[in-house]
């Protein structure tokens, strides 16, 4: 409430614009062509003093730690290293090397061993915070998520031993925070761009793309189903095939509209996670071409009679003289699975 005040008077004497978490507030300016204050060659309406004097009698006492001296283009905020004018963001040293520790500690502890509830509970919370910066990363949590079902409701103290999926993912985690000065780009990737772009995969026939007035057609062969590979995997493989041609015909900063008729797997790729291993397995492969390529998904459900990639994905070829043919190898994975139909 106290923050939220500050925020209110600050911006009513002209101070803005302002980014506020819970307690943790920063302020920002713009060049003034008449502001008294002068920093380089610009003039502004305020430095940090004045910003400061204008809300003085509230006596908010600044966290030493937290508050900058003088207005910055590299600052700090909610933990992250920010970078504005090369536009990235990333873990601070002391906060990379937290966390590396954290999980360090996690597998020296738990590695072979009981843990409980709360163990879990203060690693993952950890790594989600982190994943921001490793987008890569959110599909490294599900194997933690997952396990925190596997405690009882009723007893604090009750422990379980990690199975080798959380030491796998872990892993992986620790050899990414080892790397400093880890940084993610910020790209604006302008508006959503709806290029006619639809999916679509049946269990009984495979899947079918569409690609503004183009389509291609993966065709299932008998031995794709496993335990944990269903209709959501397949139409989660099929936004990955999808991929793999945007990545083909050179899109890049680019944010896409791309229609599915199955909401799993839009939940599952707007977090970029899930619980299926599969599904899991096909997201990772995904996000490793889409990162590279700042290309960001916005995923739109589709009822299916309104797909043009249901026939498509039902066998019936699509239109004459349009169909796209791959420049790309399947993944291992997914190589027994499917057989592109050539018309």
């Amino acid at each position: 409430m106290i923050a939220n005040a500050a925020v209110d008077i600050w911006e009513a004497e002209g101070i803005h614009p302002i980014s506020k978490y819970e307690d943790d507030l920063k302020i920002f300016r713009f060049p003034s062509p008449s502001g008294p204050f002068s920093d380089g060659d610009f003039h502004y309406d305020y430095d940090t003093a004045e910003a400061l004097r204008r809300i003085s009698p509230l006596g908010i006492p600044w966290h030493r730690d937290k508050c900058d001296d003088s207005f910055s283009f590299v600052t700090t905020f909610i933990g992250y290293l920010w970078d504005l004018p090369n536009k990235l963001v990333g873990l601070t040293e002391p906060k990379r090397d937290k966390f590396y520790r954290r999980v360090q500690q996690f597998l020296d502890r738990f590695k072979g061993h009981p843990c409980q509830l709360l163990d879990v509970q203060k690693i993952h919370g950890s790594l989600c915070h982190v994943a921001f910066v490793y987008v890569e990363g959110r599909s490294h949590l599900p194997s933690l998520s997952n396990f925190t079902a596997k405690f009882p409701h009723n007893n604090e103290f009750a422990t379980r031993f990690p199975p080798h999926s959380i030491i796998t993912d872990l892993k992986w985690w620790l050899n990414a925070l080892a790397i400093p000065n880890v940084t993610r780009q910020l790209r604006p990737r302008g508006i959503t761009q709806d290029l006619h772009i639809f999916v679509d995969a049946s269990t009984s026939w495979g899947i079918g793309i569409v690609l503004g007035d183009e389509w291609a057609a993966f065709r299932l062969s008998t031995s794709w189903k496993l335990e944990g590979r269903d209709i959501c995997w397949l139409e989660t493989v099929a936004i990955e095939l999808l991929v793999y041609f945007l990545e083909a015909r050179n899109f890049h900063d680019i944010r896409l509209l791309i229609h599915s008729d199955n909401k799993g797997t839009i939940g599952a790729l707007d977090k970029g996670r899930s619980r299926n291993h599969h599904i899991n397995s096909s997201i990772r492969r995904t996000y490793a071409v889409l990162l590279p390529l700042f290309i960001t998904p916005e995923l739109e459900y589709v009822t299916s009679i309104a797909n043009p990639a249901d026939p498509i994905s039902r066998g019936e070829s699509g239109a004459s003289g349009k169909q796209m043919f791959p420049s790309f190898q399947l993944p291992d994975e997914l190589r027994p699975c499917f057989t592109y139909v050539w018309t």
